[in-house]
């Protein structure tokens, strides 16, 4: 059995499977609901609120509105569904491997021949696959949803420039890959899957975060230059670079501290040790201790 084999079985079990099935359609309707439709309604049946809290001076919610419709639609999609998504992904990654020890998968399938770096690569190519059928699968959504709600508006449904979509894409699915190697890498270093979910999770919603934010309180941008190399922060500056969140017309953010080839490179980085640190993981030890 040859890499391409394992592939091919490896995709087709993540397809049929419905975890992953169920992950990508909380994701769709999570950015559906809160990116597009909640905001429409807000944006068209609300007014805007006064005060510190409400919207910048002379920007109204026809201004908001008009980042709901298709040219737009990258940054909208960036901005509310990678993290929410990383999360997922980071889920799927998980269960791609971390089941394979619970049900002695991973023993049976040694026992068909297929070396483990061969079953590896085919387990983490479909992985890269899985997380890029999400990304397709998110952008079209958002993608329709905007010219839906532009076409009822009878507003702007001008697109992007294509160079602009193909970055988006790729963008997003390099953080989905990110996310889902790191789940699958915690799957194979603990050989389950509870233990590596809530690790996981752990980092991605507080561990980074808490250190960062509390450090930066006090120390200020020598923190920032330390941030600038960990996952979550480069993530955040490939977003920041297609523009700040609609949302955000009229203010002024504060601009990233790195540019989108510095993310680029040390997420490639994060998910080529990754792979790295998992082969090292299923070579070294013995499935069966």
């Amino acid at each position: 059995m040859n890499v391409l084999g394992v592939l091919q079985g490896e995709f087709l079990k993540l397809r049929k499977r419905p975890a992953v099935w169920v992950c990508i359609g909380i994701l769709l309707l999570l950015l559906l609901a809160f990116g597009y439709l909640l905001s429409w309604i807000v944006f068209t049946y609300t007014k805007p609120p006064t005060g510190p809290n409400g919207v910048p001076p002379g920007v109204t919610y026809a201004d908001l509105k008009k980042g709901l419709y298709p040219l737009h639609f990258i940054q909208n999609t960036l901005n509310g569904g990678t993290q929410l998504g990383g999360v997922l992904a980071l889920i799927i990654g998980v269960l791609s491997q971390g089941s394979e020890y619970g049900w002695g998968t991973v023993k049976t399938a040694f026992t068909q021949r297929p070396r483990r770096l061969e079953w590896l690569a085919g387990k983490l190519v479909s992985v890269a696959l899985t997380m890029l059928v999400m990304t397709l699968l998110l952008l079209a959504m958002a993608a329709l949803t905007s010219f839906v709600l532009a076409t009822i508006d009878g507003g702007d449904r001008t697109w992007p420039a294509a160079v602009v979509i193909l970055k988006g894409i790729l963008s997003a699915w390099l953080i989905y890959c990110f996310w889902g190697f790191f789940g699958f890498g915690l799957a194979t270093l603990f050989r389950q899957s509870a233990m590596a979910i809530g690790l996981g999770l752990a980092y991605a919603l507080v561990i980074e975060a808490l250190i960062f934010g509390l450090l930066s309180q006090f120390v200020g941008d020598p923190v920032r230059k330390v941030q600038q190399w960990f996952p979550l922060a480069n993530a955040q500056y490939l977003i920041q670079s297609f523009g700040p969140p609609t949302r955000e017309v009229g203010a002024n953010p504060r601009p990233p501290f790195a540019d989108a080839t510095h993310a680029v490179t040390m997420l490639l980085l994060y998910c080529v040790a990754f792979v790295i640190l998992s082969a090292v993981f299923l070579q070294r030890r013995d499935v069966t201790s």
